[in-house]
């Protein structure tokens, strides 16, 4: 189990190696030997750096880790941040086959023993990560921060370093919560991290976090760097359940079948039985938004629109010259003459974001327009087709706002335009 990425990782790895150019140049050897003595240098400066011989439990713990993540022969060192800031946080570099983790604020002080082999779990689980696949994990990382630091970058390239984030501290915590071989912790690790009080209990925090989710399955995670406690908590559950069981509860089984925000149809990567990471993706990426599309959404939402003109444009009469022109400002090379269906744009508009939805909407408005020479009849057909659609809720009051009709105006000029398609004889 802790030799597996999340589906969302191993997915956008794919997306990356199929650019060999990014591909390349980013897979060639970082040279860091010589950013070693330099970084020591600093951390040195800033730190106070712990020992095996004064500070036994502290690195009992790391060894313990270290082989229950199969990193033996990893070099840990770790040491306590000197800083004024009251903060709880802990973080990890390495660089040279040198692992080194920084304690900063009272950290030390208030963890118990496991909740501290925990947090170090969690840490060198990073290092883990960046090991799997070949290596190829640690690659893609640094190719999406790389893209998402860059100001040129678009928003869907910020949303993709976003979800890659959250997604690799939940895959940390699933490696802590395998080297203890129980969630609770992790969970009471986490919780006092993030309110520095000493003592808390995991069962009124679990209870907590399944009262936010008692609603539906509509909440999902905002934040830039880490999901927030109640997700990473839930997520410890789910697998916890795996663990313990085999199978998930019953409510974490409800998202099996729930469309991710890329587009697919979630579906378990255990054979036979629910497992918790259709779950987790409701919970870190939601419903697909217009406005929060990562490359992957992106793509996919490409692969849906591109569909649905090739559909549009079945009927011969309205290849116009205009409305061929912008069929190929939306897609260079796009064959009108191609199969179009729409069976798979229809099955994930149910349940879709109403942004999306209203996307759509627009797209089937941009074509009723394109061309004021055929009069009437490709608005009467994009009425048609976005009732097929089940879109002419939305499709109506985005035509009437557009172009500008009264609740009058709207109500003759549609049944115009429905009776001017209805009467059209294919040619």
């Amino acid at each position: 189990m802790l030799s597996e990425p999340l589906p969302y990782h191993v997915k956008i790895r794919d997306y990356f190696k199929g650019q060999p150019g990014i591909w390349s140049f980013f897979a060639a050897a970082p040279k860091r030997e010589e950013q070693l003595t330099a970084f020591k240098t600093e951390l040195l400066k800033n730190t106070y750096q712990f020992n095996g011989g004064s500070d036994p439990l502290l690195y009992e713990k790391i060894q313990a880790a270290r082989e229950k993540l199969g990193l033996g022969g990893l070099a840990v060192t770790a040491y306590q941040a000197i800083t004024h800031e009251p903060e709880l946080n802990a973080s990890i570099v390495c660089l040279a086959g040198e692992a080194h983790i920084v304690f900063s604020g009272g950290l030390l002080q208030i963890l118990d023993e496991r909740e501290l082999l925990a947090l170090i779990a969690h840490e060198l689980a990073h290092v883990k990560f960046n090991s799997l696949l070949d290596g190829e994990l640690e690659i893609t990382d640094r190719i999406i921060m790389a893209i998402a630091n860059s100001p040129d970058s678009e928003a869907a390239q910020y949303e993709t370093a976003r979800l890659f984030r959250l997604y690799t501290e939940i895959y940390c915590d699933r490696a802590a919560c395998g080297v203890l071989g129980d969630p609770t912790p992790v969970i009471t690790m986490l919780l006092k991290m993030a309110t520095g009080l000493s003592v808390v209990h995991a069962d009124s925090y679990i209870r907590q976090a399944e009262a936010i989710f008692a609603g539906g399955p509509g909440v999902q995670s905002a934040s830039l760097t880490h999901p927030e406690n109640f997700i990473r908590t839930r997520a410890l559950q789910l697998w916890g359940d795996i663990e313990r069981n085999g199978t998930l509860s019953q409510q974490g089984d409800t998202a099996d079948n729930e469309p991710s925000a890329s587009g697919g149809t979630n579906t378990s990567v255990h054979s036979g039985k629910a497992g918790p990471d259709p779950v987790i993706a409701q919970m870190i990426e939601g419903v697909m938004d217009l406005d929060r599309l990562d490359v992957l959404a992106q793509k996919n939402l490409a692969g849906l629109t591109e569909g649905l003109v090739v559909y549009y444009l079945r009927p011969k009469w309205f290849r116009s010259a205009p409305v061929v022109s912008l069929a190929r400002q939306y897609f260079a090379d796009l064959s009108p003459d191609a199969e179009g269906d729409i069976e798979k744009l229809k099955a994930f508009l149910v349940g879709a974001h109403a942004s999306i939805r209203e996307y759509f909407a627009y797209v089937l408005l941009d074509f009723a327009l394109a061309d004021p020479d055929l009069e009437d009849v490709p608005a009467g057909y994009a009425l048609r087709l976005a009732g097929d659609l089940g879109l002419l809720e939305v499709f109506e009051p985005v035509m009437k706002k557009e172009l500008s009709y009264t609740d009058k105006q709207w109500e003759r000029q549609r049944q115009q335009m429905i009776a001017a398609y209805d009467t059209l004889k294919e040619v």
